[in-house]
Parts: C-alpha cells; sequence; structure tokens
C-alpha cells in the first residue's frame, strides 16, 4: 500500500480488516524501500478505516514500523483511533512499546519537525506522570507552546482555549522485560506472574549493575501483582542482596506475602538482609529507610583507563546534552574547556546532577552539573509554580531521561547498540565526587551566562 506523504510525513490508509493474513500488504518492502529513499520525518498508520484489528496484524505493523524507525531515525506510529482501540494497544504491547500513538493525524505534524506551527498552543493531561512530562519536553523542543494540566478539572476546564489538546497519546519507547520506574532516588523493579528460575534470563544483570555504578543505593522489588513465587526466584533476590552489600545496596521486597510464598522463604530472604514490606506505601512510610537512597556511595568497581570509545562518543554526548538545554532554557552554552582528568569543580553545593550509565557497545558513564536555579530553569515546564526538593529531583530526572534517550539514538545511527540506566540526581558535589567513575574521565566545562556547567564522560 503506497503512502501518502504531505510536509515530510508518510501516512498509510489501511481499510477493513487489520490481521496476520494481509497487514503484510498494508507495508511491503517496496514501501520501506520508497520511504528510507524519500527520508521523511515521521511515518504513521491511520486507523481511522479500520473495523477490525487482531494483535498478530497490529504486531506485524509494529514491527515494520521498528524497523523503519532504525533504518531512517524517524518518528512512528499509529493515529486516528477512539480511547478503546488506545488502550488495547497499549495493554497489547505493555512490555514492549517501541512506538507512538497520536489521537489525530493532524497531530502527528506537532512532533515532527516538518510544519511550522509556533503559533499553535497545546495542553497535555495523563495519568501517566512520565509520559505527561516527556511529551510535554518533546514539544517545547518544537518551540511550541505548552501547558501541563494540573489535574483532570484543569484539563476540562481550560481545553477549550488552545489549538491542540494531547490526552490520549504516548511517546513510545522500548520497555524492559522487567518494568522500572524511579521515585525517591529508589530503583523499583515490578514483576508480575510467576517468580521462578527464569527471573535469571528476563533480569537485565547489567542494567541493576550499571544503576549501581552511578549511585543508586536502594533497589525496590513490588510483587503486589506476582502470584507466587518459588525456591528459585527467592534465591535469585538473596543473591542480589549478599552480592550488593559490598557497595551498601539493600534490597526491599513490597507486596509478598503468605499467599505467594511459604513461610520459611521468607525467612530466608530476611536471613539474606532483604527489608519485607506489605506494600509500596508502606515501605515509603518508612523514613528511616528511605532517607538511606542519600547515603554515600561505598565500594565501587575498579577504576579502569579512558578508551578511544569514550573520547569518540563525547561529541554525541556533548551535542545531545547542550541541544536540549538551549532549547529549553532559551540560553546558549559556552564551551570553556575539554580536559581529560578526575572531576574537579569550585561548584558550590546549590546545585542539581544527574549521573546515567549506558552499557552494551559502549560502558560509560555521564555525569551533568547545574546550579540549581539553571536546572530550575530547564524544568520549568514540568515544575508548579511552588515545588519542593523532591519536585526539582523528579523533573530533573525526566529531563536527564530525554537527554539520555537523543544520545541513544546517536549511537543507534552509528550502528552502535547500548542501553541507559534511569538518571540517579544528586544535590552535592561532595556526594558525587565520592563515586569511583569520577576519578578519571573527560570533563568539559561550560557556561550558561555567568554560571558554570559541567559534563563529565567516564568509563
Amino acid at each position: 500500500m503506497k503512502p501518502i506523504i504531505k510536509n515530510k510525513v508518510a501516512i498509510f490508509y489501511p481499510t477493513g480488516f487489520l490481521d496476520g493474513d494481509n497487514a503484510s500488504t498494508i507495508i511491503t518492502g517496496v514501501d520501506e524501500q520508497e520511504i528510507i529513499s524519500k527520508k521523511p520525518d515521521a511515518v504513521f498508520i491511520s486507523l481511522k478505516k479500520i473495523i477490525f484489528y487482531n494483535k498478530k496484524g497490529i504486531s506485524y505493523l509494529a514491527d515494520r514500523l521498528a524497523f523503519l524507525k532504525d533504518e531512517c531515525m524517524v518518528f512512528v506510529g499509529f493515529c486516528d483511533y477512539d480511547i478503546k482501540i488506545y488502550n488495547s494497544i497499549l495493554s497489547t504491547f505493555a512490555n514492549d512499546i517501541a512506538f507512538s500513538l497520536v489521537e489525530r493525524e493532524e497531530m502527528v505534524f506537532l512532533f515532527s519537525r516538518s510544519k511550522k506551527l509556533e503559533d499553535k498552543s497545546i495542553i497535555i493531561y495523563s495519568n501517566d506522570q512520565s509520559q505527561k512530562n516527556q511529551i510535554a519536553m518533546a514539544l517545547i523542543e518544537r518551540k511550541l507552546k505548552v501547558q501541563i494540566a494540573k489535574n483532570k478539572d484543569d484539563f476540562e476546564q481550560n481545553k477549550k482555549n488552545f489549538d491542540f489538546v494531547v490526552k490520549n497519546s504516548y511517546i513510545g519507547n522500548i520497555e524492559k522485560t522487567v518494568a522500572v520506574f524511579i521515585k525517591n532516588n529508589i530503583i523499583i523493579y515490578t514483576l508480575k506472574g510467576f517468580i521462578d528460575s527464569d527471573i535469571f534470563n528476563t533480569f537485565d544483570m547489567q542494567y541493576h549493575k550499571n544503576s549501581i555504578k552511578v549511585g543508586f543505593r536502594i533497589f525496590c522489588f513490588d510483587l503486589t501483582e506476582v502470584s507466587s513465587a518459588n525456591i528459585h526466584g527467592a534465591n535469585f533476590l538473596s543473591k542480589l542482596s549478599i552480592d550488593g552489600a559490598e557497595f551498601g545496596v539493600s534490597i526491599v521486597v513490597c507486596g509478598l506475602n503468605s499467599n505467594k510464598t511459604t513461610s520459611r522463604l521468607t525467612q530466608d530472604l530476611e536471613d539474606a538482609g532483604i527489608l519485607m514490606y506489605d506494600d509500596l506505601k508502606s515501605f515509603f512510610e518508612d523514613e528511616e529507610v528511605v532517607s538511606q537512597s542519600n547515603i554515600e556511595a561505598q565500594k565501587m568497581a575498579k577504576k579502569t583507563k579512558m578508551n578511544k570509545k569514550i573520547i569518540s562518543i563525547l561529541p554525541d554526548v556533548i551535542e545531545s546534552t547542550v541541544h536540549t538545554i538551549e532549547v529549553l532554557s532559551n540560553k546558549k552554552a559556552k564551551k570553556e574547556s575539554v580536559k581529560i582528568q578526575s572531576l574537579e569543580s569550585d561548584m558550590k553545593d546549590e546545585v542539581v546532577i544527574s549521573t546515567v550509565g549506558f552499557y552494551g557497545d559502549v560502558d560509560a558513564v555521564s555525569l551533568l552539573i547545574m546550579d540549581k536555579y539553571d536546572a530550575q530553569d530547564v524544568c520549568k515546564i514540568l515544575l508548579p509554580e511552588e515545588f519542593t526538593a523532591e519536585e526539582l529531583f523528579d523533573a530533573f530526572s525526566e529531563f536527564a531521561n530525554v537527554i539520555s534517550g537523543k544520545i541513544l539514538q546517536k549511537f543507534k545511527s552509528k550502528h552502535l547498540h547500548a542501553e541507559a540506566t534511569m538518571p540517579r540526581i544528586f544535590d552535592k558535589m561532595s556526594e558525587v565526587k565520592k563515586l569511583e567513575s569520577t576519578k578519571h574521565g573527560v570533563q568539559t566545562n561550560f557556561k550558561i551566562g555567568n554560571k558554570e556547567m559541567i559534563l563529565f564522560l567516564a568509563n
């Protein structure tokens, strides 16, 4: 099926039924080659004329979109759907959403670079805090006038005053088999189903190790939706706790009750130093334990010398970071110096620092150090008028996550396969300087106005 290309956006318009028998006729090899040759900014499939679809059909198209995304580095996804289809697709691809969902065809142009829409205003509402923030930052980068609704009532009351309403849309990414999110600088792994020996294969151990490397110290396993856990699953959690002890790491398990495992296995977990809670709420109410997420870093991995690959990716890291900062703050970042050294700075503790670990073909840790007020400036769209330190941390984490996503896209364009940890946020130079990765790396100093900013890249 030949796509219609307008304003550098390619859109397919299938009709009728979408299943495993006819999906291959919608995006053919010839269609893919045409798209690759014309290099559009976005490739989308409109579902407005689809009467029925099944998982096999939509999965085939999702695979072809993922292929085009990798080949052309373009924005891909589905558009023109109702709320029922939106929820169904999210449910179908809960663990592997590599595409985006945009409610209406005309809204695709908001996210592509092909059409001038600077005079348009947009209001955003979503129950998913991370998605709300990711969508807002993507649109701000397009220099659009964006407002995030404070709540559902605010959204309903004000949506008539905006040119575009973004409500049931999703910026796609590739989720891990084990879902991960962050709260209060604590990594939370969400597990489902049956926890047995398969967890040794499905759990991303390299991601976990890199999260320790960038400074995370508490890892919480939310087992609320787990049906049961056997001895193999318990042994896995015990091993994580014992192996992490030398780094000052704590493992927390929430929601594992007597209906899901034996009292003997629960005792074994506690003997391994694992902290047990009824649910996430009771864990986060334990202020004494939660406060330990800010403990000083302990012994880390053995220091390694800088290698050529780290030096070679520095321009990509700088470009992705600086461009995002300049767009979001409307300020220029001027490069002052680049040196191979340990982390050095005269910046006081009025700072916000993000650390992100990359692993795969690239093994590196990136640190971004900004003045607290500059950090507030780049995150202003994500912050209320009055905000707490925790809200600033969460917003800066979202900001750092956007940057790491751009860096990964740069790597992919050079055929480097890599993944990234969640950002770990600090607010004290003394804490971050204790990380082993700050002992030897490439430090790039910038000035934003009269204030210092540092980008530090290490093995």
